[in-house]
């Protein structure tokens, strides 16, 4: 694993445009979230022996995932479950729904698309968990993109002077796979029936932009003909502040209804369940959502069963279940933040990581000494739900950038992965994507 200078391509902002999602903010420089907006852009190369062993990590990570969430939602006394529900801040009046959603994800019932695992690959070649992205997996356009490039650059830059290896190759299934499992869900959830509705937040464009990249997937892939719409969280205003279109809402019955009042057979979100959850508590209607989703008649993605695997507590309690195997390999100590444990007190001593139990993209996670915090990111109103602490991991760099490999498992296979830049030890929103390539040679032979 090595960082390779790479050419700044000519015309590469053009080329994101008419080839991208996240079009506007991948071909932005002064926002320097894509690679070739820097001084000197640069790729990450792997060798394949190190493809295998992210693959191999990433598969074994979810079959680690799917045993941890049957041990989970297993009650080997009574009231096991709901001890652990409580201990996630999972409000109460979802747990029995929350348990359903398990049960019932397989076969053809409460499926999910996609998740995203974030390792740090270290220069020692250890491949650990850093936090699960099972509920809002972004990076997918990202992940797309970087395939676009490196078909770009191979086809035009090869005689520039930092042309690819000539065996170069990108760890890079994610469009196959992704038509593979929509394929799937179309069938089992009959889509060319019911139709699927797309939600996404009116204020944040990387919704909109995945949104839209799942829908190409589905049309280019399963059927042009399945009827999409995109529905806004919260609805839109005009420059007067004068609603023009309707956002989510529920009916007296708790259904999701779009924005002419049509209730939503299917629905995917990019909105967190439990972000959810608190908004109805806000209009006093937690009762009939969850009367609904009782039902199971409105099928959602990511199913509430991925409420659990995405709060970061579930990182202590894989620790918890895997410490004495051979897979611990995969993860890092970790504990809750009360742990009087002696292990935990020891962690707390020295080095370590300390996360809150929601939120995403860095939100309130800060890196402790022990003596206090040595970097932090703001809150942003996260941490009241309780705080994990894991070990400290240093995580590789290059051209002055920290990096995290992003994994992706989809229906159990590792699907290809995307890489984060941060200047920052803890990396946060719209960083850096670093494109990689796989190769053996490292030389290019015209």
């Amino acid at each position: 694993m090595k960082a390779i200078r790479v050419a700044r391509r000519s015309g590469w902002q053009n080329h994101i445009r008419e080839h991208a999602y996240q079009a506007d903010v991948l071909s932005d420089a002064a926002q320097k979230y894509w690679v070739e907006a820097l001084p000197e852009p640069f790729a990450m190369q792997f060798h394949t022996t190190e493809e295998t062993a992210i693959a191999v990590a990433t598969e074994r990570l979810w079959e680690m995932c799917v045993t941890f969430l049957d041990w989970f939602f297993t009650d080997e006394v009574y009231g096991a479950v709901d001890r652990r529900l409580e201990r996630l801040r999972i409000p109460a009046p979802y747990w029995q729904v929350i348990k359903d959603s398990w049960d019932r994800c397989d076969p053809v019932e409460d499926l999910s698309l996609l998740t995203r695992f974030d390792l740090a690959v270290t220069e020692e070649g250890q491949i650990k968990l850093l936090e699960i992205n099972g509920e809002t997996p972004l990076l997918g356009a990202e992940t797309v993109y970087q395939w676009n490039w490196y078909v770009d650059y191979q086809r035009n830059y090869q005689h520039s002077d930092y042309p690819l290896p000539s065996d170069a190759n990108q760890f890079n299934d994610f469009w196959e796979h992704v038509a593979g499992q929509w394929r799937r869900i179309a069938e089992d959830y009959d889509l060319r029936k019911t139709g699927i509705t797309f939600l996404v937040d009116e204020n944040l464009e990387e919704d909109a932009e995945m949104a839209m990249q799942l829908i190409q997937i589905l049309h280019d892939e399963v059927d042009p003909n399945i009827y999409v719409q995109i529905l806004y969280l919260r609805g839109l205003r005009d420059e007067q502040g004068n609603e023009v279109q309707r956002g989510l809402g529920l009916d007296e019955e708790g259904y999701f209804i779009d924005a002419v009042n049509q209730r939503i057979p299917v629905l995917w979100k990019i909105y967190d369940w439990s972000d959810i959850q608190s908004d109805v508590a806000n209009l006093g209607v937690t009762e009939a959502l969850v009367r609904q989703l009782a039902t199971a008649e409105v099928k959602v993605i990511e199913p509430l069963w991925k409420q659990v695997l995405s709060n970061k507590g579930a990182l202590a309690l894989l620790w918890e279940c895997f410490k004495d195997s051979p897979d611990r390999r995969y993860l890092l100590p970790t504990y809750f933040e009360d742990d009087v444990s002696v292990e935990a007190t020891r962690l707390l001593m020295g080095m370590s990581v300390k996360k809150p139990l929601l939120g995403m993209e860095g939100v309130g996670i800060s890196i402790e000494t022990g003596g206090g915090a040595l970097e932090s990111r703001p809150s942003l109103g996260y941490g009241r739900e309780g705080f994990i602490i894991q070990e400290y991991v240093e995580l590789p760099q290059a051209f002055g950038y920290y990096y995290v490999v992003g994994s992706w498992a989809i229906d159990g296979a590792a699907a290809g992965i995307v890489i984060r830049g941060d200047t920052s030890r803890i990396t946060g929103r719209h960083c850096l994507i670093i494109p990689h390539i796989v190769s053996d040679a490292g030389l290019y032979i015209p």
